[in-house]
């Protein structure tokens, strides 16, 4: 019986033959020319559809197993594992870059977060980043293991937070930072979540539960946020 393959981050479908390969780029911006080889890529490998995701991924679905790799290289990007079932991601909304409301450059700054983290390595738990330019929140990053919330002043930065069936707010961990106080900060808590998520008594947890055991305390000195 086939199954998900990871390390291309193929994801089966119902058929139980055919798989989706996600193609979108960090926010779900898409200029003409990338569209474009998107879609003629679907279009040769026939695709049945294309669909955007709650992680603002394309995702091309009904692929065949013997064409996932040539319609990568198709695509001009390679796999990147975690992107499968929303294991890992980092959504944005439009910023001050497209929406009147934004108050921070969001897209820009999810490159810089994405370039210096992303995939996140050897965390056992899933990585849901939210990243918003305005408190209108519209990524939802309260409900994020890590939300970033853009202001005049700086970003907001919390931690903790989930959805799912025990739907979890993120705390807040420090206000007013700039894009590298956030970066510097987010080296330190990733590390953190990576060696909590191999422990044994928090093995596999998500970050706001390995904060609900181990103290937020302990997570603001690991830090530097005391």
């Amino acid at each position: 019986m086939k199954d998900d393959i990871l390390s291309k981050a193929a994801v089966l479908q119902r058929d139980g033959e055919t798989y989706a390969l996600m193609a979108g780029p960090i926010g779900g911006v898409l200029d003409i020319p990338t569209a474009r080889r998107i879609a003629q890529t679907a279009k040769k490998y026939g695709a049945q559809t294309l669909k955007l995701t709650g992680a603002q991924r394309l995702a091309l679905i009904g692929i065949k197993e013997e064409d996932i790799d040539a319609a990568y290289e198709d695509l001009g990007i390679k796999p990147v594992q975690g992107s499968e079932l929303c294991r890992q991601y980092i959504k944005v909304c439009p910023g001050n870059t497209f929406c009147s409301r934004g108050q921070r450059d969001t897209i820009t700054f999810a490159g810089k977060v994405a370039e210096n983290f992303y995939p996140f390595p050897k965390i056992q738990a899933k990585v849901k980043i939210g990243i918003a330019g305005c408190f209108n929140s519209c990524v939802e990053p309260a409900i994020k293991d890590i939300g970033i919330i853009g202001l005049p002043k700086g970003w907001i930065l919390m931690a903790g937070g989930a959805g799912g069936k025990d739907p979890t707010l993120g705390e807040v961990l420090a206000r007013n930072l700039g894009d590298d106080e956030v970066l510097d900060i987010l080296d330190k808590l990733l590390k953190y979540y990576r060696g909590a998520s191999q422990r044994h008594q928090t093995r596999n947890m998500r970050l706001g539960v390995i904060m609900q055991k181990e103290g937020k305390d302990r997570l603001m000195r690991v830090c530097g946020l005391e």
